[in-house]
């Protein structure tokens, strides 16, 4: 099919040890047809897709029966997990670069795709830890802020809706939305480009790939807006139903997120370090 999109403005990098990589601009479009990709990947890898699905699923369920009298934690884990999907959804990449060579998906080497780059996905997941550790100090200083001791379940039978529609628990969520979307455009910004690229290239260090990261962010500011725009929106309708529309939301944006790095992203043939 003939591609109708214009001629992509494009931006030279070159990495510490001589590799040329190639930052490409996207424009709106292009999501539709990431998410489109993702859709088909998810077809042609059932498998791989139901057991990564069912994991966040799972993980999601787990969380709410543990914290549903604890607002503050729910909130807090929830958002982690926006947070950390870029680092979750790692095993989907690779189920992607299989169904692209034209391999049968194999769920096994997908689960530890990331050993070939062990020290550099390890640095990776400390600067994460990191940035949720800080993020969890933040939430009770805002719990302190709005008056910590009425941030409770008002009524057991109604669940959260009764600490929602509570006026402190208003309050609450207005500054933990604020905040929390701070935290997470940070993230989101060292993270879209950087587990696919440290899939894809071996020789390239974690620093660098985060740096480059937040470069083609900053140079597809909207386009990459409203694409982490879907993605909160999509993680938070797994999240409010408690973990079932996880099994499509999960797999569907972790394929559509190495589409979108594919279209973002070129290294050189010439200069890669095989």
């Amino acid at each position: 099919m003939t591609s109708t999109y214009s001629s992509p403005a494009i931006h030279d990098h070159v990495t510490e040890k001589g590799e040329h990589i190639v930052s490409k601009d996207v424009q709106f479009s292009h999501i539709g047809h990431w998410l489109k990709k993702g859709w088909m990947d998810m077809a042609h890898a059932p498998l791989a897709s139901f057991f990564y699905g069912s994991i966040m699923a799972f993980s999601v369920l787990l969380v709410f029966n543990s914290f549903q009298e604890q607002p503050i934690m729910m909130f807090k884990v929830a958002t982690f997990f926006v947070m950390l999907s870029p680092f979750l959804a790692t095993g989907l990449y690779a189920v992607s670069i299989q169904l692209h060579k034209g391999d049968k998906p194999h769920l096994l080497k997908s689960m530890v795709s990331w050993r070939h780059n062990l020290t550099e996905f390890a640095l990776f997941a400390l600067a994460l830890g990191i940035i949720i550790a800080i993020w969890s100090r933040v939430v009770p200083l805002i719990a302190a802020i709005v008056n910590s001791n009425s941030l409770l379940i008002v009524d057991p039978n109604a669940g959260i809706m009764s600490f929602l529609t509570s006026d402190v628990g208003l309050t609450f969520m207005t500054y933990f939305m604020i905040s929390g979307a701070a935290v997470s455009a940070v993230v989101f910004a060292l993270s879209v480009v950087t587990i696919p690229l440290l899939l894809r290239d071996r020789n390239i260090g974690v620093i660098q790939a985060m740096i480059l990261s937040f470069k083609v962010v900053m140079h597809n500011k909207a386009v990459m807006a409203v694409w982490a725009l879907i993605i909160g929106a999509l993680i938070s309708i797994g999240i409010v139903t408690f973990g079932i529309a996880m099994l499509v939301i999960m797999p569907l944006l972790g394929y559509a997120s190495w589409h979108a790095f594919n279209d973002l992203i070129e290294i050189d043939p010439k200069t890669e370090i095989k």
